[in-house]
């Protein structure tokens, strides 16, 4: 989750199942309007975004996967779903969101996809409502696990936000080598209309999607982790840790990528859809 990410969300991904002119829908989960889009037929994959990213993350066009039904939200506080500023409204309830998706769509059981904070909100559906996942995907991270919950970065946003005065000093916090003019200009290119607030809640409430590693267990699904070579260290080690505990778990490791270029390899869409189809229980 970094600044990088925000603009690699508007990549186009030539190899992943991607989003084309699919109809916006709605649905109301515990009194948040919750936006989400649906493409193909068959066993449900719910596509879970990253941090100040929406559904366009997945690329502005979606080709049906043969077999799947393809559904991906906003996330609370992010794209065109509700942005409530409260905190409680936060944290596990942005898992919970997924699972009444599910139960909106009668779905009872899906395949989930998540990317960055999508793979903590996956993780957390994973340890709390195991029965209602078939597979599990976790793209350049891995879930959260208890006490692990809090970064630097998040915080130094979160300030930002709070000071009211633009958020060049985190652009220039994450990208170091950017002086104030060029980060005043950059964000004002990123941030201008957004949700800042809303981005701000979301991210410092992280702690309410941590998981323990007995509760992950019992959702011993087919269970693919992908990420970069270049990948933080802290999401390595967790990934490793996770591996261990769970030997259904298989790991893919993408030669060169960091934690945006991960996004927009082909080797990302033809794993991605490996896997599913490999994993397809119909």
């Amino acid at each position: 989750m970094n600044f990088k990410f925000l603009f690699a969300t508007l990549l186009v991904l030539s190899a992943v199942p991607s989003f084309a002119y699919a109809e916006d829908q709605f649905f109301d989960s515990g009194g948040v309007k919750i936006r989400y889009v649906t493409e193909g037929e068959g066993e449900a994959v719910v596509l879970i975004h990253g941090w100040m990213s929406d559904v366009t993350m997945w690329g502005p066009k979606l080709s049906p996967l043969a077999g799947f039904k393809l559904i991906a939200l906003d996330v609370r506080g992010h794209g065109k779903s509700d942005k409530p500023h409260d905190p409680p409204k936060y944290g596990a309830e942005m898992a919970a969101d997924v699972v009444r998706l599910l139960d909106h769509l009668k779905i009872k059981k899906a395949h989930l996809v998540g990317y960055s904070m999508g793979a903590f909100i996956a993780g957390k559906v994973a340890a709390t409502q195991p029965k209602r996942v078939l597979s599990l995907v976790y793209g350049g991270q891995a879930p959260l696990l208890a006490g692990e919950a809090g970064a630097k970065e998040i915080d130094v946003f979160a300030k930002a936000v709070e000071d009211g005065k633009g958020l060049a000093p985190y652009l220039m916090y994450v990208r170091p080598e950017l002086n104030e003019k060029t980060a005043e200009a950059f964000a004002k290119i990123a941030y201008d209309g957004k949700d800042v607030k809303a981005w701000a809640v979301a991210g410092k409430s992280f702690k309410g999607l941590e998981v323990k590693v007995r509760d992950l267990k019992k959702c011993n699904v087919p269970t693919l982790f992908i990420h970069g070579e270049k990948e933080a260290e802290s999401t390595k080690s967790r990934v490793a840790i996770l591996i261990q505990e769970m030997p259904w778990s298989t790991l893919k490791v993408l030669d060169g990528a960091d934690h945006v270029t991960t996004l927009a390899k082909p080797a990302f869409g033809t794993g991605l859809v490996q896997f599913l189809l490999a994993n397809k229980s119909k």
